[in-house]
């Protein structure tokens, strides 16, 4: 909060939070950030809000899968970080018929590195045209689209199976389960994404 120009509070009880965030959230809003408070009913945090989000309870997952919906729509994501940091670009099996279907593609003579946590997935380089071993030197994965592996695999890089998961989600699905305004969700949906866009920040660590 003390870099940050938007705070949204979803998902949560105000009573979970002790006076530490108290006084951050009071000085967050002191040096002009924004606060959105998405809660069925005003009170704690959210009374002190600067917009209030009424929302059905139980229903925040919908919101939420709507917004990832306008996000990838409206292209307000970071694809650097979503490469680098998240498993987006690593492929997951598509073979219905195989045991591992579902799961991340992996290259049996790829180094595992650590027998509970193999490093041995695959992206598919972009930039190459083929499947490489993921943060390969000078590789960079395609985020959206259907491939096959050398052996046959048919696969998709993660976020494109996000994409298609959340590609129903509209925000006039989401209204009729959450209470909350198609407009009012694409709205929020827009300044989650711009204000992270253009308000990044880089920390020391």
């Amino acid at each position: 909060l003390e870099r940050a120009r938007l705070f949204v509070m979803i998902g949560t009880a105000e009573d979970h939070h002790s006076n530490p965030m108290k006084a951050a959230l009071s000085k967050f809003k002191r040096a002009g950030g924004r606060f959105i408070a998405i809660n069925p009913i005003r009170s704690g945090y959210a009374a002190i809000a600067d917009e209030w989000i009424a929302i059905r309870p139980g229903s925040d997952g919908e919101l939420l899968m709507a917004l990832i919906r306008e996000l990838i729509t409206l292209g307000l994501y970071d694809r650097e970080f979503v490469a680098r940091y998240t498993n987006g670009g690593q492929l997951v099996n598509q073979d219905v018929a195989s045991n591992d279907f579902g799961m991340m593609a992996r290259n049996p003579e790829g180094d595992v590195h650590n027998p509970l946590r193999h490093h041995n997935f695959y992206w598919w380089d972009r930039l190459g045209g083929r499947a490489v071993a993921d943060h390969q030197e000078g590789a960079d994965p395609a985020l959206f689209g259907s491939y096959t592996l050398d052996d046959g695999t048919p696969v998709k890089p993660a976020f494109q199976l996000l994409e298609e998961r959340v590609r129903t989600c509209t925000p006039e699905w989401a209204e009729g389960i959450t209470g909350i305004a198609a407009a009012t969700i694409r709205r929020l949906a827009h300044e989650m994404g711009v204000t992270a866009r253009d308000q990044t920040i880089e920390l020391p660590i």
